[in-house]
């Protein structure tokens, strides 16, 4: 989360409710990650949000006018919705859920000399796939 990507204040006051938002979330853990969401509601010094949860469910977030933060829990921010770096994001991240899910099973059995093998593997076709392109 940065400056370089947050949503103006001006930006913020300018929208609507059922405009579309981008969410990023996540930075705390060096792990952001991005989420869709509506505006519901617009109030002086606040943004309403609908979104959607992990297991279907929906709920609402505030967010300030001023700086595009959440307010309560966790670190989260209204961002602009930079389709090419947020696809480029999404797939980086599909690609090296693999590589995590390996090394976290190695992790667990670091003498598992397969379990190493098939990380090894994985990076490595991950590097030769991001040298060609």
């Amino acid at each position: 989360m940065g400056f370089d990507n947050r949503l103006t204040a001006e930006q913020i006051a300018a929208l609507a409710p059922g405009d579309a938002v981008v969410i990023e979330s996540g930075q705390e853990f060096n792990r952001p990650r991005c989420a869709a969401g509506t505006v519901i509601r617009v109030g002086t010094s606040h943004v309403d949000v609908a979104c959607d949860g992990q297991k279907g469910t929906r709920y609402v977030e505030r967010y300030r006018l001023r700086d595009g933060l959440r307010e309560g829990k966790g670190r989260a921010e209204l961002v602009r919705a930079d389709a090419g770096h947020l696809a480029a994001r999404g797939v980086a991240g599909r690609e090296t859920r693999h590589i995590e899910a390996l090394y976290r099973k190695w992790h667990r059995r670091p003498g598992d000399l397969e379990a190493l093998r098939e990380l090894r593997d994985a990076i490595n076709e991950h590097l030769d796939e991001a040298l060609v392109t």
